[in-house]
Parts: structure tokens; C-alpha cells; sequence
């Protein structure tokens, strides 16, 4: 009946439609008995988990890659530029591993070479059939099946493995994981703490997602790709962990991963040799934007001593992931720092968009 309403409708507009658009009868629900509907909750979560992990994993990988060019200019001010992170060939880029490309893996593929300031030939995945993985290929990503080659050539490695994979991939890598090498977990049911035994390192990161019968009720499109929901500021800001639309998202992020964020880069920073001054030149350029006010201090991490060209000690994120820190109290009362993470955040996916507006809609990714 609506189809035909419609079809009498267009026969007299002489303006083209869609007559199929958002027809009731051609959506997924609609074939659906009312018991199977009581599920439908579960196809919301699951795409909300994926495209919360994906945003926020692909934020930190473009973090750390731009920490890492700053390092580079620091030593020539005057070079300086606003737009380091559209730099096409970086001084130092930033290596980056998946382990396990199925439906997440290879949507976080996606993710880091769209949206990320990963180029193709800084991206490996190792994966037990990496011949299915020809659109990657083509783009120029290494994909091969040998976890312990990949863990050795990358700053950042992402987990992507189901549970009952985990503990046979940490017996192949956890001998040849490098001491600077920055672990992040998508593994279900495995703590950071037993992820720490298992993999016999401690710089592991693992975001924190909930949900609960009120987050749920919240409205989500299932209909959107990935790569299409991370176009929409609003969905972009609903996975920050210090995003102002806590109330409206499905899955919601712990504020501590945030935390463990500043303290992954700080790592970084110290493995590439700089002192607690400069780690914390670049913290603050990289994830707040160089903001002037409410600065995160040296005593905010470590007792303040009179050496300041001293180093940072290596932070043992799974430890700090299950207490309380200065830097937490510090981020969670500043409203600066949290505008300023906030603002970054959104920033790193806004200027995919202005690009893309420049060079058109079938602009390279490499």
C-alpha cells in the first residue's frame, strides 16, 4: 500500500525520487518476528562497539604519529608548521602492526589508512590467510602469516584475535615483543593484567566499554559502514572518552582510558630518547593542542625533582589502569584539558573531510 501511494505520487512529480527510500517493508526489521525484534538490541551494540574501537584506536595511532614528527622538528623551530599531520613524507612515521584481520581487523585497516596518517607501506597485518586480503595488497599494505616478523618491525600492535586464539599468538610473540612496543587490545575477556602475563609486557592498552539497559534505549544507525559514521562529528563524540554526549551513546567509554592515553604517549616520547621537558612539550602539542592554560605538570606524573632535562621512567600502563593518579584527578576537574582532548579529537577525523573537499572524493589514501 505505501509502495503504491508512492508510485501514484511520482507519476504526477516530474522531479526523480526513490520511491524506495526508508520504505518500512524494505528494511531489516520488517522480516522480523517480534521475538526475533527483542534482539535487534544486540546489532546496535555490536555495531557501536566496533565503530567506537575503530575511531578510538585510529585517534591514538594518528596521536603518536604526530608526536613523533614533532620530536623530529623540534630541533628546527622555524619549520615548524600547523599541518604536520598532512606532511605526505614523515621524517619518522609511525610503524604500525595488526594481528588477526577479520570483520574488526580489517575494518580497522580501513579506518587507519582513511582516516589515519598511516601510509600503506607503514601498515602490516599478519593474519592466517592473508591472501584474502587483496584490496589491502593493492593499497600497497604488507599482509603476511608470521606474527613474530610483525611485532618486531612495529611501534603499535593491535590485537585483533578472537579469546581462543590469544594465548597460541602470545606464545609465538612474547619472547620478541621490543620493550618500546605499545600493545593494544581488542581481546575479549582478557584483563591488561592477564594479557601482562601471558605477553610478558606491561605496556598494554585495552579500552573499557560498557553499556546498560539506559545506553541502550539511545538511538544508533546500524545502516552506516564504518568509515561513513566516523564523517559524523556527532558519532565521532560519542566515542571520545571525554566527549560531552556521555548520555546519548550506546557503548560508553571509561574516562581512565583517556588517561592511559597521555600516559602511552609520554612512553613513547621517553623510548625516543627526549628528556621530561620535551615529553611534555609534545604531550601537550599532540593530544591538547598547545594550549596555554591548565598545563599538565612534571609533577603531575613523578615527584618533582630539580632535574627537569632528567627522563620520564617507563609508566607500567596495566598497573596505572587500576589505580587512581594525579593526572586523573588533574583531567578530570580541568575543564581546558578535556575542551582541548575533545577538540583534538574531533579535529584528527574533521581534517580527512576538509581534504577529501579539496581533492575530491576519490583522493588516494596512500
Amino acid at each position: 500500500m505505501a509502495l503504491m501511494k508512492r508510485l501514484q505520487k511520482s507519476a504526477v512529480d516530474i522531479t526523480p525520487v526513490d520511491i524506495t527510500h526508508n520504505l518500512e517493508s524494505l528494511q531489516f526489521e520488517s522480516a522480523l518476528n517480534e521475538d526475533e525484534k527483542q534482539l535487534l538490541v544486540l546489532r546496535k551494540r555490536s555495531h557501536a562497539m566496533v565503530v567506537t574501537s575503530c575511531t578510538q584506536a585510529t585517534f591514538f595511532a594518528n596521536l603518536l604519529h604526530e608526536a613523533r614528527q614533532i620530536k623530529k622538528q623540534m630541533k628546527s623551530p622555524q619549520k615548524m608548521t600547523a599541518k604536520i599531520l598532512q606532511d605526505k613524507d614523515a621524517r619518522d612515521p609511525l610503524k604500525v602492526g595488526i594481528i588477526g584481520c577479520g570483520r574488526l581487523g580489517s575494518q580497522l585497516a580501513h579506518c587507519l589508512l582513511t582516516y589515519g596518517r598511516v601510509k600503506p607501506k607503514d601498515l602490516r597485518v599478519s593474519t592466517r590467510r592473508p591472501e584474502t586480503l587483496e584490496y589491502l595488497q593493492n593499497k600497497g599494505v604488507d599482509c603476511f602469516h608470521d606474527n613474530v616478523k610483525l611485532v618486531n618491525l612495529s611501534h603499535l600492535v593491535f590485537l585483533c584475535v578472537l579469546p581462543s586464539h590469544i594465548q597460541v599468538v602470545a606464545e609465538e610473540i612474547k619472547e620478541h615483543i621490543p620493550v618500546n612496543t605499545i600493545i593494544y587490545s581488542f581481546v575479549a575477556a582478557h584483563s591488561p593484567k592477564k594479557l601482562r602475563q601471558i605477553l610478558l609486557t606491561n605496556n598494554i592498552l585495552k579500552p573499557d566499554l560498557t553499556w546498560s539497559k539506559e545506553s541502550e534505549q539511545n538511538s544508533w544507525d546500524c545502516s552506516e559502514n564504518v568509515n561513513t559514521a566516523l564523517e559524523n562529528p556527532v558519532t565521532v563524540e560519542k566515542t571520545c572518552p571525554f566527549g560531552h554526549l556521555r548520555s546519548e551513546c550506546v557503548i560508553l567509554t571509561n574516562e581512565k582510558f583517556g588517561e592511559l592515553l597521555i600516559f602511552a604517549v609520554l612512553n613513547m616520547c621517553t623510548s625516543l630518547r627526549l628528556n621530561k621537558s620535551d615529553c611534555l612539550t609534545i604531550l601537550h602539542q599532540a593530544l591538547f593542542g598547545g594550549i596555554s592554560e591548565d598545563k599538565l605538570q612534571e609533577s603531575d606524573f613523578v615527584k618533582k625533582t630539580q632535574d627537569s632535562q632528567g627522563v620520564f621512567p617507563k609508566f607500567d600502563l596495566v598497573k596505572i589502569a587500576q589505580i587512581n593518579t594525579s593526572v586523573q584527578k588533574r583531567v578530570s576537574s580541568s575543564e581546558h584539558l578535556r575542551k582541548a582532548f575533545l577538540n583534538r579529537y574531533l579535529m584528527m577525523f574533521e581534517e580527512y573531510i576538509k581534504r577529501r573537499a579539496l581533492l575530491g572524493p576519490d583522493m588516494e589514501e596512500t
